[in-house]
């Protein structure tokens, strides 16, 4: 079966959901009801729940998904009428105003009503914040069923921002915030209240929480908000029956990419408040500084817009935002390198599928890359903001083809030993069980 036809396979509500290796595997304890509560299934489906949900099912368990906005065809998956999308701008525009995120939306207050979570034996929040689940409605939720809340991110130890970057006030409290256009804008400097109000839910939260990276479980460790709960730590996971490896000259054919040219892939956020969190501009100065030695492409994922600057310098493969595993696989595959020189990063999931396609990557030392990457295992290492040392290191790589393929076998083999979506999916079942058995210990439980 072509990739194709097994991605589309793959979310045909009446096709089986094999996971990865775990192909026809039942467990040997008795099945969960599993309910995942996301806002969207299938755009970030890697990391935000729906890949996962799927690979719950293939292990026999039952597994469901509660979402804002749902994609997929799968009968899974439960969503909310398109109206109440008029809610949500409604809820994100008042936020936006006053500055309380996360406070005011009342959907929240619906999914007690719902059959898939009456019917849970364990509920699994992801992206959920700013405005799905209400900060003062979370710990209501999480009383009713043994609870599980995967930080995609740093937001809930801000009172803004989702990453707070060299600020350090949210050790102490935020206030007097020195950028409140980050990532989600807001008009009223309310951070002080936000996060004394965080503080508060946090308090009479009785849920477990999972990072996918030591880097950001390090920042819930340091914040006086999350400290006190406990946290595991769980690698995102790739499905290994789609993120297959390909022949690098076939794949550059189909993009229409010279197979002798030199090719950098990347990618470039179509926001201009994205740009410095993703490295973007220090990115952008490290291709001028770079003397390509032959003809050079550049692949860009999502943006390719300030490319436009560099004439002739490089030839540029515009991907946009890619839906299509074939497509980026195929792009990932065609690169030489993958850039990541993110200035905050928790686990950047284009990072693993890099690493699925055998590609080299090289990334930043602030973030969770180095634990994903191990540089010089899989790639290289640069220090922030560093544009010389990223052009460097660009050069570096495209001039050593040996050291290439070798980082790139290295990284393809961490994705089969230690990220391939069948452990993570055992991974959790093992965290549900034992959430499952400390609640029923506990005396008095609901």
């Amino acid at each position: 079966m072509s990739d194709r036809r097994r991605r589309a396979a793959r979310d045909d509500p009446k096709a089986p959901r094999p996971c990865g290796r775990d192909r026809g595997v039942r467990p040997r304890r008795p099945a969960l009801n599993i309910l995942q509560i996301n806002r969207r299934d299938l755009t970030g489906r890697r990391f935000n729940g729906y890949d996962l949900h799927r690979a719950l099912a293939g292990l026999g368990h039952r597994a469901e998904m509660l979402v804002q906005e749902k994609r997929s065809r799968d009968p899974g998956v439960h969503g909310y009428p398109d109206a109440l999308r008029w809610l949500d701008l409604a809820v994100h525009g008042a936020e936006r105003v006053t500055g309380l995120q996360g406070l005011l939306s009342p959907i929240g207050l619906s999914i007690p009503l719902r059959g898939c979570f009456r019917r849970a034996d364990i509920v699994h929040w992801h992206l959920v914040y700013p405005q799905l689940i209400s900060l003062p409605i979370m710990p209501i939720l999480a009383r009713m069923r043994p609870t599980v809340w995967t930080l995609h991110d740093p937001w809930p130890t801000t009172g803004h921002c989702i990453h707070p970057l060299e600020c350090p006030r949210w050790k102490t409290g935020c206030g007097r915030c020195p950028d409140l256009k980050r990532n989600y804008e807001v008009w009223l400097d309310t951070t002080a209240m936000s996060w004394r109000i965080k503080r508060a839910a946090y308090r009479r939260l009785p849920v477990t929480l999972v990072t996918t990276s030591r880097w950001l479980r390090s920042r819930l460790e340091a914040s006086p908000l999350l400290s006190g709960l406990p946290c595991h730590t769980i690698p995102t996971g790739l499905d290994l029956e789609i993120w297959k490896r390909r022949d690098r000259a076939e794949c550059r054919a189909r993009l229409g990419i010279p197979i002798e040219a030199h090719v950098l892939a990347f990618r470039l956020p179509a926001s201009e408040r994205w740009m410095g969190g993703k490295g973007g501009n220090w990115l952008l100065e490290a291709l001028e500084r770079y003397r390509p030695t032959r003809p050079t492409v550049l692949i860009a994922f999502e943006s390719a817009s300030p490319l436009r600057r560099f004439g002739e310098k490089y030839g540029v493969v515009d991907m946009g935002w890619l839906a299509d595993d074939d497509r980026l696989i195929d792009a990932l595959t065609a690169a030489d390198v993958f850039l990541m020189p993110s200035e905050a990063e928790n686990a950047p999931t284009m990072t693993l599928e890099a690493m699925a396609c055998a590609t080299p990557v090289i990334g930043t030392d602030n973030t969770g890359f180095p634990e994903i990457v191990r540089p010089p295992q899989a790639g290289l290492l640069v220090p922030l903001r560093d544009a010389g040392a990223l052009a460097g290191a660009i050069e570096r790589l495209l001039a050593d083809p040996p050291l290439r393929r070798e980082m790139g076998e290295r990284g393809r083999r961490l994705i089969e030993t230690e990220y391939s979506l069948s452990l993570n999916a055992r991974r959790h079942v093992e965290l549900y069980e034992s959430v499952l058995a400390a609640r029923s210990a506990r005396p008095g439980r609901p």
